[in-house]
C-alpha cells in the first residue's frame, strides 16, 4: 500500500529542468514536482514563459495520476503539493528512456519513415529513445536497450505492457474531454525497492490532444508550431478536466479524482 505524506514540507531546490522543478522534503521517501510556466521545443532550442502553464498541466497531470492509479498501474504520485502547481510524489530513480505511444503517426515519426500525416495504428504503436539531451533523444531499438543494461528483457516487456495500458487510460479519459489523443510520451523510473512506476507528468506537455469536434490542438504542438493561444490550450484542457473532476466528484458523493 502507498504511504500517505504527513507533515510534509519541501527544503530545498534539487532541480531546475526545461519545465518542472524538483525539490526536496523534509521526508527523504518524498519529493515534490512542481511544474514551471516554463516551455520548450527542439530539445531547449526554442524556449518561453506561459503563465498559467505550471497550474494548467499539474492539475492534469494530478487526475491522470489518479486514473492510473485507480486502474492498478503503479506510478510514483502520491497526491497534491504545496500549491496549485505542484504535486508530491516517491522518490523514484529514472530509467534513461522515454517511452512513446502512437495511436496515429505524426510529428517525428512521419519526417523520419516519410508516411502520411495521420496515419492509424493497429493499436498502440510503443517506442523508445535514449534520454540524452547530447545526444538528440534519439530512437533506441529494444536489442540496445537491453544490451546497455538499461533494463532487461523482462523488464521492457512489461514496460511495453504498463505503456499500453496508460495509453488506453489516458485515450478515455481525454476522450471524456472531448479531446482526441494522438501520441504520447511517458518516463517509468525505480523505487528504492525496484518497483518500476510511472513518473514525471502527464499532460499537454508530453501529450497531442486535439479538440474532438474542431480537431484543434489543444497541446505544446502550438507552441512548436507557432500556431498562436498557447496558453488559451493549456486552460481550455485544464477547463475540461477539472470540468470532469467536478461531475465525478458530484456522481460519487465524495472527493473527484485529484483528490
Amino acid at each position: 500500500m502507498k504511504v500517505k505524506p504527513v507533515g510534509i514540507e519541501r527544503t530545498e531546490l534539487l532541480h531546475k529542468g526545461k519545465a518542472n522543478n524538483v525539490w526536496a522534503t523534509n521526508d527523504p521517501r518524498f519529493l515534490e514536482l512542481e511544474a514551471s510556466d516554463r516551455i520548450s521545443a527542439g530539445n531547449g532550442a526554442k524556449t518561453d514563459v506561459i503563465a498559467g502553464k505550471g497550474e494548467a498541466n499539474n492539475l492534469i497531470s494530478m487526475a491522470i495520476f489518479s486514473q492510473l492509479e485507480e486502474k492498478g498501474i503503479p506510478t510514483h504520485y502520491v497526491g497534491p503539493g504545496s500549491n496549485a502547481a505542484s504535486k508530491i510524489v516517491l522518490k523514484a530513480e529514472p530509467i534513461l528512456l522515454e517511452v512513446i505511444g502512437r495511436f496515429k503517426a505524426t510529428g517525428s515519426y512521419v519526417k523520419r519513415y516519410e508516411c502520411e500525416n495521420m496515419l492509424e495504428f493497429d493499436g498502440v504503436y510503443v517506442e523508445y529513445t535514449y534520454k540524452s539531451d547530447n545526444a538528440g533523444d534519439p530512437v533506441i531499438p529494444n536489442d540496445a536497450i537491453v544490451a546497455l543494461g538499461i533494463l532487461t528483457k523482462r523488464e521492457l516487456g512489461y514496460i511495453e505492457y504498463l505503456t499500453e495500458q496508460v495509453a488506453l487510460t489516458i485515450r478515455d479519459f481525454f476522450a471524456e474531454c472531448d479531446g482526441e489523443l494522438i501520441d504520447f510520451k511517458i518516463e517509468f523510473g525505480r523505487l528504492p525497492n525496484g518497483q518500476i512506476v510511472v513518473i514525471d507528468e502527464i499532460s499537454p506537455d508530453t501529450c497531442r490532444i486535439l479538440d474532438a469536434k474542431t480537431g484543434m490542438s489543444l497541446d505544446k504542438d502550438r507552441f512548436r508550431k507557432d500556431m498562436g493561444d498557447v496558453a488559451e490550450a493549456y486552460q481550455e484542457m485544464a477547463k475540461r478536466v477539472a470540468g470532469l473532476a467536478e461531475d465525478e466528484k458530484s456522481s460519487t458523493g465524495g472527493c473527484a479524482f485529484m483528490a
